[in-house]
Parts: structure tokens; C-alpha cells; sequence
């Protein structure tokens, strides 16, 4: 890929969190189409609003009756300093799922120029998706200008708060199995729920469900390596956890983008076979059942010269093996 076809299929992707940059792009062009002829069999229009009310659990304190005299107050308890999250994880989630229909299969987690989100995910050529996002404040109705000015707003539920399906049509609040439902986190922020190929019963409710379920707390994503340490001036401009076996035959794939002094840094971790990746100018070692590939562009802007270039970087690498709960969120340093 030439770097100006690079540089237009990186502006297409600037307004929507993205999948990850290792999907072919083309491939996602052409199932969108498919994404739009399919709505009409993939959910009934106009069906019912469903309401999850979400009650909250009042306690009630019972009090001890008071002393005849007056007797001074208790000190009030010692703060408690908690410890911020770690920063050592380049991969952080803002929000994570609670529950999801059993289509799916897994949950990939993005970071960086493209969005921040999580993805839960299922299988197939057409696999379910919903993209779960965060954002600082209310994004506009239309916030991809794809509803060609037609964009209105149908009130839903969430919990004890209320959000809105965003739609072309009012009627159809899942619009046309390309559905939108938007909702304020409580602290500011607001959340989006983009599902599509959504093909089991109860699309609308189970949406509404899993929204309901959702939690809000950064929450590092454990990952399949730990590296030593990284030159000075490394920056992470993007990062991806995703997991399409039906698309490169691996169960997951993990992608960290560095940019340092205009060099660009990936570091790959994937279980061995399957499709092969870009792995011509990389550098890669197999070992622990997975396999690590360092690319670099610019190996002396990136500052690797004095670590002994992509090879040095490399090294500082250990792969944690393939079994999830070895993984660590203890990733750099």
C-alpha cells in the first residue's frame, strides 16, 4: 500500500471508532453494503419501545436512639488514598459489556487516533457487532452525516435514566437493523451502542438490556506480553485487540502503533499460522506458543540503534503464553 492510499483509507475512518487498521478495508466497504440490504431480514421495523426499568436498592440505616446528653461526634473516618489505575497498560478500556446475547463470542477493545471502544463480536462472514463508545459530551444527532439530514431522535430507557435510538425513520427505532442507541453515563459523558447484523429475537430489548448493563470505569485490558522497557519518546497513536478467526484464521491478533521522532514502531503478538501478516521488513521470534514481530520504518529516528535496532526491541519482549489467564495488564516496564 502506497503511503497516499494509506493516507485517504485513514481520513475514512477518522469519524466512526474503527476496526482495527489490520481489516481489509475494502472487504469493509463492500459488507456494508451487504450490512444495508440485510436490514429488512435482520430486524421487524417498528416494533415496540421495550422499557428496562432499572431500580435502585434503597437501604435504610436503622439509628440508635439518642443519648440523653449531648455527646461530641466521632472523628470522621481516615481517607482512604486510593491508587490510581495502572498507566503501564497501553490498552485501557473506558467502558466494558456486563452482558451479551449469546451470538456473541468475544469483545475487542481499541485505543487511539481512531476512538476508543469496545467491540463485542461474533462469527461468521457477517458476524454480529456492536461498538460500545464514550464520549466527553453529547455527540450530534447525525455524528457520521450518513442519514442524510433525516436523523430523529425516539426516546428509550436505560436504567434509571433516559436515552434515544437515533433513526431515519421514528417508526423504526433500530433503523433498519442499523441502530443507534445513545444514553448519558451520569458523570458527563455519554455512551453509543452501534449494533448491526444483529440476527437473533428481541434485537430492540436485548440492545436495550445490554446498555443497561454496561459499566463505566477505565479498566486496563490484559494483554499477551511484557516489554522491559521502550526508548524515550515512544508514544502509542494506536492499539487493538481484535479477534476474527473467520477472517485470518488466529483466535486474536494484538497490534500496538508507536510514533516516536516520526518514526513509526508496531509491535505484533499473535498464536503462529493463519493468515500471514506484513511480516516481510519485521523482525519476529516464536516462542511460549506465540509469536512477536517488531516493524520499524525508521529504526534510527525510532532510537532503537543504541538497543541494537528491531532485534533489541525485541528482546526486551516475553511472550505470556496463549491461555488468557496468564495474560497481564503489567505490560511496560
Amino acid at each position: 500500500m502506497t503511503d497516499d492510499e494509506l493516507a485517504v483509507r485513514l481520513k475514512e475512518l477518522t469519524d466512526e471508532p474503527a476496526p482495527p487498521m489490520v481489516l481489509d478495508l475494502d472487504r469493509a466497504r463492500r459488507d456494508g453494503g451487504r450490512r444495508r440490504r440485510l436490514r429488512t431480514v435482520t430486524v421487524v421495523a417498528g416494533c415496540a419501545a421495550v422499557v428496562i426499568a432499572g431500580g435502585l436498592t434503597a437501604v435504610t440505616l436503622t439509628r440508635a436512639p439518642a443519648p440523653d446528653a449531648p455527646v461530641a461526634a466521632p472523628p470522621p473516618p481516615p481517607v482512604v488514598s486510593v491508587a490510581p489505575p495502572p498507566t503501564d497498560d497501553p490498552l485501557v478500556a473506558k467502558a466494558s459489556f456486563g452482558w451479551l446475547p449469546g451470538a456473541f463470542t468475544g469483545v475487542e477493545y481499541g485505543v487511539g487516533a481512531h476512538g476508543d471502544y469496545s467491540l463485542a463480536i461474533g462469527r461468521g462472514d457477517l458476524a454480529p457487532m456492536i461498538w460500545l463508545a464514550v464520549y466527553d459530551k453529547e455527540p450530534p444527532l447525525d455524528r457520521l452525516n450518513q442519514m442524510g439530514g433525516h436523523a430523529v431522535s425516539v426516546p428509550a430507557r436505560i436504567g434509571d435514566r433516559t436515552g434515544y435510538w437515533v433513526t431515519t425513520n421514528a417508526e423504526d427505532p433500530l433503523n433498519g437493523g442499523d441502530a443507534y442507541l445513545r444514553w448519558p453515563t451520569g458523570d458527563g459523558r455519554w455512551a453509543e451502542l452501534h449494533g448491526y447484523y444483529l440476527d437473533f429475537p428481541d434485537v430492540q430489548r436485548s440492545l436495550v438490556r445490554v446498555a443497561d448493563e454496561v459499566t463505566f470505569a477505565n479498566k486496563p485490558v490484559p494483554l499477551p506480553l511484557h516489554v522491559s522497557s521502550l526508548p524515550p519518546g515512544f508514544h502509542l497513536s494506536e492499539g487493538q485487540l481484535w479477534r476474527r478467526p473467520d477472517q485470518d484464521g488466529r483466535p486474536w491478533t494484538l497490534q500496538l502503533y508507536y510514533s516516536v521522532n516520526g518514526a513509526d514502531v508496531v509491535i505484533e503478538v499473535a498464536p503462529p499460522g493463519g493468515t500471514p501478516s506484513k511480516t516481510n521488513d519485521a523482525v519476529c521470534v516464536t516462542k511460549n506458543g506465540l509469536k512477536a514481530c517488531v516493524r520499524v520504518d525508521r529504526p534510527a529516528a525510532a532510537g532503537l540503534d543504541a538497543i541494537g535496532g528491531p532485534q533489541g526491541l525485541l528482546d526486551r519482549i516475553t511472550l505470556l503464553g496463549p491461555d488468557e489467564r496468564n495474560w497481564t495488564t503489567h505490560v511496560i516496564g
